[in-house]
């Protein structure tokens, strides 16, 4: 109730002196005789405090705002790579594809199976049940590394190579 007739502003212009004798006499009495005004001056106190203690305000450049001008114009880039390393990382999955389809193709997978034993896995637990035995064959691995390659590829071409190619041409025409 007592806290209706002060404002921030009264406050803050008690925090700062800016006030006459009468108003800062209301001000300290009303501070001592209510609580939510205690707080209340004790809020702006402490933010009080902090501004006085910044040191620096920061200031923008003076061409701050021709920057934002020019910028508004500006397509956005979104690639992550540039076309230099995105190009060396397709030559790599190509080469690593490659070398993967000979081998698979020259049969240097086909005796490759085995099994991953689990009966001797240390889990007594009567709600999981586990299978003896869980079958690996590495052909089928390697033809899944192939494909994870080949899909990886094709979003490094289009981000590497075609998305510039026509974002340039694009540009020409626009």
């Amino acid at each position: 109730m007592i806290m209706e007739n002060l404002t921030d502003d009264q406050l803050l212009n008690f925090l700062d002196g800016n006030t006459t004798e009468a108003e800062r006499d209301k001000v300290n009495k009303l501070n001592g005789l209510n609580p939510e005004v205690k707080k209340r001056v004790e809020e702006l106190q402490a933010v009080h405090f902090f501004l006085q203690n910044q040191n620096k305000i920061e200031q923008p450049s003076k061409t701050f705002t021709e920057k934002v001008m020019a910028g508004l114009h500006a397509r956005p880039s979104f690639t992550l790579l540039s076309p230099k390393n995105g190009l060396l990382l397709l030559v790599g999955l190509m080469v690593a594809s490659g070398l993967a389809i000979m081998l698979v193709s020259a049969g240097s997978f086909d005796q490759w199976h085995t099994f991953f034993r689990l009966g001797q896995v240390p889990l007594k637990n009567n709600l999981v049940k586990l299978p003896t035995s869980i079958p690996f064959d590495l052909k089928l691995t390697v033809k899944i590394f192939v494909m994870i390659n080949v899909v990886i590829g094709f979003v490094l071409l289009d981000r590497t190579i075609l998305r510039p190619i026509f974002q340039k041409r694009a540009g020409r025409f626009s």
